[in-house]
C-alpha cells in the first residue's frame, strides 16, 4: 500500500495511538496533520520524525471537543495540503469514577470528546472529499476497547459508510489493540468498586 501524496488528519496525534498512526500513514508516504491539545514538543518531536521519513507534517492546536476547533482543524489541513484524504478520529478520554459517582460535567466531557469529536471531525472531513472525485478514509476508532458506555462511535459508525458512499470509497470504524497510550492505566470502574466486582 502507497498513500504516496495523500493528506492525513489525526486527531489527539501527538502521543498513544494516535502517534502510532501518525508514524505509520508517514511511512506509507502521507503528509500529515497532526492535532493535539498539550504537549506541543511532543508534536514537535513527532514532526521531526516524519520529516526523516521524507514526508511533510503541521501541528495544529485544537481542542477536539469543540465544533469550531475542529473546523478549524480541516481548514489547516486545507490551506496547508489543498485536500483532506484520510480522517482519523483517534482522540478519546475516560473517567477514573465509577457508574455510581460519575458527574454529569465528566460525562459530558468524554461524550464530546469520544463521540461528537469524532462525528463533527467526519462531518468537515466529509465535506472537503465530496469535492473531489477520488477514494477516501474515515477511520472512527474507538480509543479504549472494552470500556463500555465510552468507546466512540458505536451507535453512528453503520451510517458514515452508507451517507458517504458515492465519495468515501471505504469508511472503517475500528477498535484499536492496547498499545501503550496515555488512558490505557484509566478504569471505567474505581478501584474500590473495580475490587468488588473482580
Amino acid at each position: 500500500m502507497t498513500l504516496k501524496g495523500k493528506v492525513a488528519v489525526v486527531t489527539g496525534g501527538n502521543s498513544g495511538i494516535g502517534k502510532a498512526v501518525v508514524l505509520e500513514l508517514a511511512r506509507q508516504g502521507a503528509n500529515i496533520v497532526i492535532d493535539y491539545v498539550v504537549h506541543p514538543e511532543a508534536t514537535e518531536e513527532v514532526e521531526k520524525q516524519i520529516a526523516a521519513l521524507g514526508d511533510r507534517s503541521i501541528g495544529v492546536l485544537a481542542d477536539v471537543s469543540k465544533v469550531a476547533d475542529l473546523e478549524k482543524l480541516i481548514g489547516a489541513a486545507v490551506k496547508a495540503f489543498g485536500r483532506v484524504d484520510i480522517m482519523v478520529n483517534n482522540a478519546g478520554v475516560e473517567t477514573r469514577t465509577s457508574v455510581l459517582d460519575t458527574t454529569e460535567a465528566q460525562y459530558d466531557k468524554v461524550m464530546q470528546i469520544n463521540l461528537k469529536s469524532a462525528f463533527f471531525g467526519t462531518q468537515f472531513a466529509a465535506r472537503q472529499m465530496i469535492t473531489r472525485p477520488a477514494q477516501h478514509r474515515q477511520d472512527n476508532s474507538s480509543p479504549a476497547p472494552g470500556a463500555g458506555p465510552w468507546t466512540g462511535l458505536r451507535g453512528s459508525k453503520p451510517v458514515w459508510p452508507c451517507q458517504s458512499a458515492p465519495v468515501a470509497r471505504r469508511a472503517a470504524s475500528t477498535r484499536s489493540p492496547r498499545i501503550a497510550q496515555p488512558i490505557a492505566g484509566t478504569s471505567f470502574f474505581a478501584p474500590s468498586v473495580r475490587s468488588s466486582v473482580s
